[in-house]
């Protein structure tokens, strides 16, 4: 005899069973180098967990590295959506010494854009993996730090440098300490009153995209 689920329907054949998977996702970022290899890393669990796990009909997981910032990475975003459907579009970049930051952001959520922002750097996301960061530093100061870090761990035989292919692979393990501490880098500014995503130095959102992205990597 057919069951019947609680409304009454039969049960489809996979219900009950893992079925969630990846949206549509479209990523676009101004770095060409370590955005784009943690987020190409990031694509590549995904495609093989699940073609290998669930029946999908498509995965599509796209990391553009434009060498573009603010406002003309938001619009070029803008552009690559409307030539393709996407389930979500999202735009990755950093405060660096860009003037229209909060303007980029402000239009990004305007025209229904995920932003995942950094302020000053992209590295901030990485070095909370290991350690707070309370006061702000200079963004050539990362590296130098995230090369303690990597020593002490033993990670990419004790050197960062920006071109690590499996970034996300071999920082993985410590990303929900990131997600923590990024998300309590926020609420220290928010408590001191400090709203403007260009002056919360140092922060960032771009666990908002880590976690969304993740949910289909654990």
């Amino acid at each position: 005899m057919t069951k019947l689920n609680r409304a009454g329907r039969k049960h489809k054949r996979n219900e009950g069973t893992k079925s969630t998977k990846p949206a549509n996702y479209l990523i676009v970022t101004e770095g060409t180098e370590t955005e784009v290899n943690y987020f190409e890393n990031i694509s590549r669990i995904i495609e093989e967990r699940f073609s290998n796990s669930i029946i999908v009909e498509k995965i599509e997981l796209k990391v553009q590295g434009t060498a573009r910032s603010t406002k003309v990475l938001v619009n070029e975003a803008i552009k690559k959506r409307s030539l393709k459907t996407y389930s979500e579009v999202w735009v990755v970049f950093d405060k660096d010494e860009n003037k229209d930051f909060d303007e980029a952001i402000a239009l990004a959520k305007k025209e229904g854009l995920n932003v995942a922002w950094s302020n000053e750097c992209f590295e901030l996301w990485l070095l909370l993996h290991f350690q707070d960061l309370k006061s702000a530093i200079h963004r050539d100061g990362y590296t130098t730090i995230l090369n303690t870090h990597f020593k002490n761990k033993n990670i990419n035989n004790g050197k960062y440098d920006k071109n690590i292919y499996g970034i996300f692979d071999i920082t993985s393990k410590y990303v929900n300490d990131a997600i923590k501490r990024s998300n309590s880098l926020l609420e220290d500014h928010r408590c001191d009153k400090i709203f403007s995503p260009d002056k919360m130095n140092p922060a960032t959102t771009v666990q908002d995209l880590v976690e969304e992205l993740i949910k289909y990597v654990n």
